[in-house]
């Protein structure tokens, strides 16, 4: 695995934080809570940004949001996996 970059890193840490933080609310919360937490999930999986080009190099900013789409793309996908494998 090659090194990441600081923007990387910086967008991994900051969606496992909201992840973090998303599920402990969902749980507190309860079932209508925990239903909308999963709709964010799918709806946040994708970075949405504007309609421009960001060009060759992307801001930092981009990179870190970015990032942290990705990671909670592959969180999402790696729970569902799970999920179909316990049979649920």
């Amino acid at each position: 695995m090659s090194a990441m970059t600081p923007e990387e890193l910086e967008g991994r840490l900051n969606a496992h934080r909201e992840l973090l933080i998303e599920l402990l609310a969902a749980m507190i919360g309860g079932e209508v809570t925990i239903t909308a937490f999963l709709q964010r999930l799918r709806d946040d999986a994708t970075f949405k940004d504007s309609e421009e080009d960001p060009g060759v190099i992307p801001e930092e900013a981009f990179a870190i949001e970015n990032s942290a789409a990705r990671e909670v793309r592959a969180i999402l996908e790696a729970a569902r996996a799970r999920a179909e494998a316990d049979g649920r």
